[in-house]
């Protein structure tokens, strides 16, 4: 571990101490919702990719600096929001989802809850709280996920990771998570998924070293991205939706969906995913980690 992973860690550490003890106090909705903003803007440890962000949301959107600003302190308190709400996991049960949650396309969930496919979505900071909600909304969640084992931070957030884990694969629908660190149990597991018409859900926007597939373009940059459990829906021949649930900031969650079919193109559908996220942000410009390393690419 190097010792900028060290200091992450330490600080994601801090983070999650101080989410958990707001978390039990015994406040108004809305100041919680306050408070738990303020968590992320002052304690978040992606602080330190703040100049990364301000210039991806510039360049990326072409926002001032002033908007970026904005927009950085919301993108920041999004992970504030989302460490304090890892410990209401128990409570996200239909009632939460119809209550909290607002879908841009209904007509769409619908059809995911009644065939299933994959879900590939994005990091957002909420993408585990997504499996919780489509879990409750009526579709059997897998969601393929790296494990705590291979976690260099787990000896200071282990507890936490575990806490997010268990917490959100108990909403999964009777699904659970597969962890690409048993990568054959992972196959047969999304295999058996997609014949069963239950949902994948998979995060495909991480870059990856060049593989076959040609880059993508995602807001004027090009990014190589991994194509293994798209390669399977392809296969056998499950329908593919993108997915990116974003907080709205004011203590509700907003679920953008899209239906892309089933795979006929797999740089086709790689482009389709990051022309789906770009559309999102023009409306949430928090809604995506991805501004720490978009600038990178």
């Amino acid at each position: 571990m190097t010792p900028e992973q060290l200091l992450f860690a330490q600080r994601s550490r801090r983070l999650y101490r101080w989410a958990e003890r707001l978390h039990a106090l015994p406040l108004p909705k809305s100041l919680k919702n306050r408070l738990s903003r303020a968590l992320g803007r002052f304690l978040s440890p992606y602080r330190a990719d703040l100049p990364k962000v301000l210039a991806g949301l510039q360049l990326g959107l072409g926002f001032s600096l002033a908007e970026a600003k904005v927009n950085a302190r919301a993108w920041l308190a999004s992970h504030g929001l989302f460490a304090v709400s890892l410990f209401d996991y128990p409570r996200m049960d239909e009632a939460w989802v119809k209550r909290r949650v607002t879908v841009d396309q209904p007509e769409v969930l619908a059809r995911l809850v009644e065939t299933g496919g994959l879900v590939l979505t994005y990091h957002s900071f909420h993408h585990n709280t997504l499996g919780v909600v489509l879990g409750q909304s009526g579709t059997r969640i897998y969601g393929v996920a790296a494990s705590e084992k291979q976690a260099p931070d787990a000896p200071w957030v282990g507890k936490y990771t575990r806490l997010i884990n268990a917490g959100s694969a108990a909403r999964f629908g009777g699904g659970r998570y597969l962890f690409t660190d048993e990568m054959r149990q992972l196959v047969l597991g999304v295999r058996e998924a997609f014949a069963e018409g239950h949902s994948v859900v998979t995060l495909c926007d991480n870059p990856t070293p060049p593989g076959a597939m040609p880059p993508v373009t995602v807001m004027g940059r090009q990014v190589h991205v991994g194509t293994g459990v798209v390669e399977l829906a392809r296969d056998a021949q499950a329908p593919v939706f993108f997915a990116l649930l974003y907080p709205d900031l004011r203590g509700g969650f907003c679920l953008a969906l899209h239906e892309a079919g089933v795979v006929l193109d797999l740089h086709g559908t790689g482009q389709e995913y990051f022309e789906f996220l770009a559309g999102v942000l023009r409306r949430a410009p928090w809604a995506w980690q991805g501004w720490a390393w978009w600038g990178d690419l």
